[in-house]
């Protein structure tokens, strides 16, 4: 068995129980250096050869493995990702009231969970590979970074029109209140077809937290397309980053765009989500939509 260990502050415990075999076996971080590499600065690499396990039954049930661990002397269920604090925040020696206060987190604070004291709503948390202590699970929501490192060109065939684009990143917005951020984006299009050719803009945002329970919203706005400069096309979608799920969630002016045709469906990866949400709002534009782009490019 291969491990590898990182130290921090605090002691944590991991326990491996095999329920079928009714044995268990813990590996601890010990107090005190007893071998190089057990300083709290230090990474731990180590091989332990195990005995090989008894044959098993060929038609035995097969055997169920349960992982928990153990953060300042309280079991928890492993469980990892970023999260926002929506309102200032005690940290706990330990997952609740009862336990010592040792730490604060102001709202909008971004941290990693450990994983979850078990039967209770308290994460162990930790910032930049430091374990903090506990904080009440139902002040924190989980966060996606939207940050993209490059940009990214394309082409899309719509209406008779050859549109390339460019896609990138533009920063953060905090929204109201500071509990979490979006991820900004613009979207650069030059069109040409029988109608002429055209330079537009399109921005988009992802929430970096989920707004309907697990789902974050993804929105697509062009100010070009529309009735004025207070009322413009949004296509908005919601996207379930655990499950990959992404769903069309309506237009603004539903004279300017159709329901697309698919109006649900999987992705693997954010980036993946914001590409097809821009393919999809496009290929759902109607001819007014089309018409009132090449119009306003015209005067």
């Amino acid at each position: 068995m291969n491990m590898n260990i990182k130290n921090s502050a605090y002691p944590i415990v991991f326990v491996v129980t095999a329920l079928a075999m009714g044995a268990s076996l813990a590996f601890a971080q010990m107090d005190g250096p007893a071998i190089p590499g057990e300083r709290p600065d230090e990474a731990v690499e180590g091989n332990m050869d195990q005995p090989e396990p008894p044959s098993a039954d060929p038609e035995a049930s097969p055997e169920i493995v349960k992982t928990t661990a153990s953060v300042m002397g309280f079991e928890i269920i492993p469980k990892t990702g970023t999260y926002a604090i929506t309102a200032d925040a005690n940290v706990r020696k330990g997952p609740g009231t009862e336990n010592k206060v040792i730490g604060s987190l102001k709202q909008g604070k971004r941290v990693q969970i450990v994983g979850q004291a078990e039967g209770k709503d308290w994460y162990a948390v930790s910032k930049d590979g430091e374990i903090l202590g506990f904080v009440y699970s139902k002040i924190m929501l989980p966060v996606v970074d939207g940050t993209l490192s490059e940009e990214t060109r394309g082409v899309l065939m719509q209406k008779g029109a050859v549109c390339d684009y460019r896609f990138r990143f533009e920063g953060k917005t905090e929204v109201e209140g500071g509990a979490f951020d979006t991820s900004d984006y613009e979207i650069r299009f030059r069109c040409a077809g029988e109608k002429g050719e055209i330079v537009f803009y399109s921005h988009m945002f992802l929430t970096e937290a989920a707004i309907k329970k697990s789902f974050h919203q993804i929105s697509m706005d062009v100010r070009s397309i529309g009735d004025g400069m207070e009322k413009y096309l949004t296509t908005n979608f919601l996207y379930d980053p655990k499950t990959g799920e992404l769903k069309f969630d309506g237009h603004s002016i539903p004279r300017f765009a159709a329901s697309p045709e698919m109006e649900k469906i999987n992705v693997k990866t954010f980036q993946e989500a914001l590409l097809l949400v821009m393919e999809t709002s496009i290929s759902s534009w109607t001819d007014d939509a089309w018409d009132s782009l090449f119009a306003k490019s015209a005067n």
